[in-house]
């Protein structure tokens, strides 16, 4: 699978790189029940050198909590430019993952902590993006390096959560250009790869982090499956949060005129439509609803698109662009422009939101499988 030869997109099969090994494990097929629902919120300090990850309920209730050293001011080597790096946690079932330090540690509802690996170099030149299994069993690390900006290197790494070194690799590669693909999940045993086209960036504005597609892939080869989106962007240039049923893909309200997003199925293929512009995670986990921006202007308010197209206004007030995830099939939350994150329950009408005793954005959900039909 993964990266590209000078201006291709990234090849599946057929491209020269180094061998590939047997993994170390891959996720085993009956994972233990989920724990209760839950999504992460992230709170970056105000130097960017240092976060807070918070565990909150559907009843907006923060249930754990941790704080975590790690930078996210790394620069693309000699480039003046910084790296659009990968989210520092992954969720299973049953906690959220965090890179602290030199280490990936866990986080579970009733507090406990616990280390999960420890050995990364936290440093100013290198990017980490990895997922972990929804049963804990094991982990897929890229280690992005931009020590040669705008030369890049790759190494995607599958090891047991627990262990004291790597796993094997199952893939590397040298590019010379700046796209780069990170884990944001496993389903149904095969791992999936976000894949942007261009990691180092002088910009700002919606969408500068977001994925234009997905690459599903061999765990043990990474040789890929599918992919889901597209590669160079397309007219829908954006993908959002993987959910176990499909991806959204479409553009922010002020890129396109045409305020619709559709849902791209686990194949690829187009699967409903929703008349709202892009957000990233505002599909809801199994596709029933969606939170999105409608209508444009300077006051841009969100709304939730229901069944049979049934809306209702998120009271939340102007929300251009704003954090929005799904907890489970009838909560989500939302950090607005101004204000504290709110969790929203999908009904009865009209919404009322809970304020949460803490801050940030929601970045994943518990449980944090993707596995589906």
């Amino acid at each position: 699978m993964l990266m590209l030869a000078a201006c291709a997109s990234p090849a599946p099969k057929g491209v020269a790189s180094a061998p590939r090994q047997s993994a170390t494990g891959t996720p085993s097929a009956t994972p233990a029940p989920a724990a209760e629902p839950a999504v992460a919120l992230v709170d970056w300090d105000q130097t960017g050198s240092s976060y807070t990850l918070s565990l909150v309920s559907t009843a907006a209730k923060v249930l754990a909590s941790a704080h975590a050293t790690w930078s996210r001011g790394a620069r693309c080597g000699p480039v003046q430019a910084g790296i659009i790096a990968p989210q520092p946690l992954s969720t299973s079932n049953h906690r959220a993952y965090y890179l602290d330090g030199d280490s990936i540690k866990w986080l579970q509802e009733d507090g406990q902590t616990g280390l999960a690996f420890q050995g990364l170099v936290a440093n100013s030149i290198k990017a980490y993006g990895f997922a972990v299994a929804a049963d804990d069993s094991v982990f897929a690390l890229n280690t992005i390096d931009y020590s040669k900006a705008p030369s890049v290197s790759q190494s995607l790494t599958i090891t047991k959560v627990g262990a004291a070194a790597l796993g094997a690799e199952i893939y590397s590669a040298t590019t010379s250009n700046t796209a780069a693909v990170w884990p944001v999940g496993w389903r149904n045993g095969d791992l999936v790869l976000a894949y942007h086209p261009g990691t180092c960036t002088q910009g700002g504005g919606p969408g500068l982090g977001d994925a234009t597609s997905y690459h599903v892939v061999d765990a043990r080869t990474a040789d890929r499956k599918v992919t889901i989106g597209s590669d160079s962007g397309g007219a829908n240039r954006f993908v959002g949060a993987a959910m176990p049923a499909g991806i959204v893909s479409g553009n922010y309200q002020g890129i396109s005129d045409q305020p619709q997003t559709v849902v791209l199925n686990w194949s690829g293929q187009q699967a409903a439509t929703f008349g709202a512009w892009f957000l990233p995670g505002g599909l809801a986990p199994h596709g029933g609803a969606y939170v999105g921006n409608t209508t444009s202007g300077n006051h841009v308010p969100l709304t939730l698109i229901r069944a049979a197209d049934s809306q209702v206004t998120v009271p939340v007030g102007d929300c251009f662009a704003c954090s929005v995830m799904w907890i489970d099939d009838s909560h989500f939350v939302v950090t607005p422009n101004q204000g504290a994150p709110q969790v929203f329950a999908s009904g009865p009408d009209p919404l009322q939101g809970i304020a949460i005793g803490g801050n940030g954005y929601p970045v994943a959900r518990i449980p944090g499988s993707l596995d589906g039909a």
